[in-house]
């Protein structure tokens, strides 16, 4: 995707958190009503809108502050030099020991 589709202005982003806020406050109190107040529908369109708002403004926020590259350290990388793994052929025969030993 192209750098245009993340880097919204930081009004935009700050209209798509108002509008998380603003749903999950709309929907936690539908959620205290009493259950024949509450509409299923209505609670469901709200959480979608909470959750699209979420993902447009966390998105966003996310291109706008990347992870450092030197802050990722050899121990964050996975290593499987110091791993002895043993070979396929190498499992198949210790099963077919174990099972010959028990029989």
């Amino acid at each position: 995707m192209s750098k245009k589709t993340y880097n919204k202005p930081k009004r935009t982003q700050f209209l798509y958190f108002l509008l998380f806020f603003i749903s999950g406050g709309v929907l936690f109190y539908i959620k205290t009503l009493p259950d024949e107040d509450q509409s299923l529908g209505l609670m469901l369109a709200l959480l979608i809108i909470l959750m699209y708002s979420l993902l447009k403004s966390t998105r966003n926020w996310a291109y706008d502050n990347p992870k450092p590259k030197e802050e990722e350290t050899e121990s964050d990388k996975l290593v499987y030099k110091e791993k002895n793994i043993p070979s396929l052929e190498d499992m198949a025969k210790k099963l077919r020991d174990n099972k010959a030993q028990k029989s």
